[in-house]
């Protein structure tokens, strides 16, 4: 009798301790999860008020259309535009296959798939996002110039606009340097934040 009620007891403990283990396996998924998804909100979220800007600067473009009066001010105006518009969707829906990784409904290979496959449009995205964003730079010279001042660089060539333009390329490189290091942080975290779960 003893030995039976021992191993009805011990059978017992033992569906005690997995059930305590497979709650503390969802339990670190869950903040596993937390960890991950906070990585991906900061920058959706510095995104989405970039997105913001870029329309606002589309809107200001268009209302003020008519102003860019040269067929080459107007060509640039609505490159500008394109721009404007398509980057930044094109910047959240990258983000948005980022934080679609979900550890706590997919098995490690399949997070690990999802996060990969992500990984590679984001980063292929970003070098598009750094060669589109240096050509809206070219591009908004002269379309800022005439809608702000009321001057055709393609017809008077300043002397100021030679002195501005370094500054204009470090202030640039600065910005892409600054921004990319964020991103590479935040995928480096990332990764290390999925290792985890298998160890």
């Amino acid at each position: 009798m003893e030995l039976e009620e021992m191993q009805a007891a011990w059978s017992q403990m033992s569906q005690e301790l997995e059930q305590q283990k497979q709650l503390t396996d969802e339990i670190i998924l869950k903040m596993t999860q937390q960890k991950y998804s906070n990585q991906w909100n900061k920058i959706f979220t510095a995104e989405k008020m970039a997105g913001v800007i870029c329309y606002v600067a589309l809107v200001a473009i268009l209302a003020n259309f008519r102003d860019l009066d040269t067929v080459l001010l107007q060509i640039c105006g609505i490159l500008c535009m394109l721009i404007l518009a398509i980057l930044p969707i094109l910047s959240l829906k990258t983000i948005k296959a980022m934080k679609r990784v979900n550890v706590t409904t997919m098995s490690y290979k399949e997070t690990m798939e999802t996060y990969a496959k992500g990984k590679k449009n984001f980063v292929n995205f970003q070098k598009l996002n750094i060669g589109m964003s240096f050509v809206f730079m070219l591009l908004t010279i002269p379309v800022s110039a005439k809608l702000l001042n009321g001057e055709d660089l393609f017809e008077t060539l300043d002397p100021k606009l030679w002195i501005a333009t370094p500054f204009m390329f470090a202030l640039f490189g600065l910005l892409i340097w600054v921004v990319m290091r964020c991103y590479k942080r935040v995928l480096r975290n990332s990764e290390n934040i999925l290792q985890e779960i298998e160890e």
